[in-house]
């Protein structure tokens, strides 16, 4: 067997600590730690470090992983939305019998516009602040 008995730990390590947006060479590093310590005392990963969901709150919360879960809905709900309601605004247009919710065709357009809008100023937002979260891991790492 060629694969060293901890592997499976540091997988699932690196698995959990990518899912709650730790910056990637964060990963690495912790990862390589872990494989470092596990080498020199060869214990069980689990004996040496707990389960990896409690050793991977040290670095990054749970709550990272429900926000996660919320976002990809938050997004389903608020791209669908605006998808459907922009796309029926312009059967609206093209055909008077096509009503939805008794509200004219420009409304609905008009609200899955500001739908999407929204998810995109979503993206936007979510993007600085995983820039700022890795810039603040760099930082703490270079103060250890």
């Amino acid at each position: 067997m060629t694969e060293r008995p901890h592997t499976e730990y540091t997988n699932e390590l690196a698995e959990t600590l990518d899912l709650r947006d730790v910056p990637a060479d964060a990963v690495a590093q912790i990862v390589r730690e872990v494989e470092s310590h596990l080498a020199e005392s060869g214990e069980d990963p689990v004996e040496a470090f707990g389960p990896v969901a409690r050793y991977a709150d040290q670095f990054a919360p749970r709550s990272r992983e429900r926000g996660l879960l919320t976002l990809a809905v938050s997004a389903g709900l608020l791209g669908f939305g605006g998808a459907f309601l922009v796309i029926s605004g312009v059967f609206g247009l093209l055909d008077e019998t096509a009503e939805l919710w008794g509200l004219p065709p420009w409304a609905r357009i008009v609200g899955g516009a500001l739908l999407i809008a929204t998810f995109a100023a979503m993206v936007v937002v979510l993007a600085v602040r995983s820039r700022r979260r890795a810039a603040a891991w760099r930082l703490g790492q270079t103060d250890s």
